[in-house]
């Protein structure tokens, strides 16, 4: 005998059926993996990262103490190799953003044209961004090295008299590592640029030349306003990934000379991060505290660029 309760349950098992065989269905399970990951990786850590920079604590739990807004107040007054080490950041990031993204942009442009090998090209401009940024540093490390091959280069070829400390002064440190790092990620930039110069209707640019436009005046008027908002994701993701680049620092100088190249992950790393840390037994409750700030700090930058880079959606 069919029961009402019976029937309800064959609904419900035929529509589970259905939605297990749906296109739905398989588009969940392929987002359910990264948004575990991001759960995991970033929200949980967030949260563990809130509740302890209100403790003093040295990784066991027995021997934290409370100390409500202590650790924010010394690292606010007292611990200025942090704000300095943010001046280091905004800096990298100001040089290196321009330099990379108007380099990327050339690269794409003449790759987007019909030629011979494009396809080589564009694998072996992208093939730096899959090379470990540890990598690069030990590489560029060794190459302007006092007895390294740039130097060997430098005083065979006259342009210097007697080999030169590379990493001794702060700006050619920083020069070193900005080489290294618009090396290391100008090929994603150049991908994402080229996906979005295929996007752009040759038949403007016939109309264009038709009318008498100029190379430079059909890329300002035609080019740029059409890629515009896959633009400002580019600038974005650039923007975030300069103001967080560690390890490379680490690897490259390790903060110096004297910490005049610390940038301010670096810095929390070698602080505060067990197993690099300079420290034994580091503070974690502080450095829990200056990494929740600097999220903040780089949560409102973004948010920042955001709202004064809408205008770019809508340049065409």
């Amino acid at each position: 005998m069919v029961t009402e309760k019976n029937l309800a349950a064959s609904t419900v098992a035929i529509k589970k059926k259905k939605f297990i065989g749906s296109e739905a269905f398989w588009c969940y399970l392929m987002i359910a993996i990264p948004v575990i990951g991001f759960v995991v990786l970033h929200v949980y850590p967030i949260f563990w990262t809130f509740k302890w920079s209100f403790f003093s604590y040295y990784g066991v739990e027995s021997t934290a103490k409370f100390i409500v807004l202590d650790n924010f107040k010394t690292f606010f007054t007292q611990d200025f190799t942090y704000w300095k080490a943010w001046g280091n950041t905004l800096i990298f990031a100001l040089i290196k953003m321009p330099v990379e993204i108007t380099f990327a942009m050339l690269l794409a442009l003449a790759l987007n044209k019909k030629m011979k090998g494009a396809g080589m090209f564009r694998a072996m401009y992208f093939l730096p961004n899959i090379i470990s940024v540890a990598i690069v540093g030990l590489i560029l490390s060794n190459m302007f090295s006092y007895n390294g091959i740039i130097n060997n280069l430098f005083v065979k070829s006259g342009l210097l008299n007697e080999n030169i400390d590379w990493f001794a002064d702060k700006w050619h440190a920083f020069a070193m590592i900005i080489i290294g790092s618009v090396w290391s990620t100008f090929g994603v930039n150049v991908m994402y640029l080229l996906a979005a110069l295929a996007t752009v209707p040759e038949e403007l640019y016939e109309s264009a030349e038709i009318d008498g436009a100029s190379k430079m005046r059909r890329f300002f008027s035609i080019t740029l306003p059409l890629i515009a908002p896959v633009f400002q994701t580019i600038l974005l993701l650039s923007l975030i990934g300069s103001l967080s680049v560690n390890e490379y620092i680490i690897v490259l100088t390790n903060g110096g000379p004297h910490g005049q190249t610390n940038t301010v992950m670096s810095y929390l790393y070698t602080k505060f991060v067990p197993g690099f840390a300079d420290s034994a037994n580091p503070q974690l409750g502080y450095g829990c505290a200056m990494s929740l700030v600097t999220t903040i700090i780089v949560a409102c930058i973004a948010i920042f660029y955001n709202k004064f880079s809408n205008k770019m959606k809508n340049l065409y």
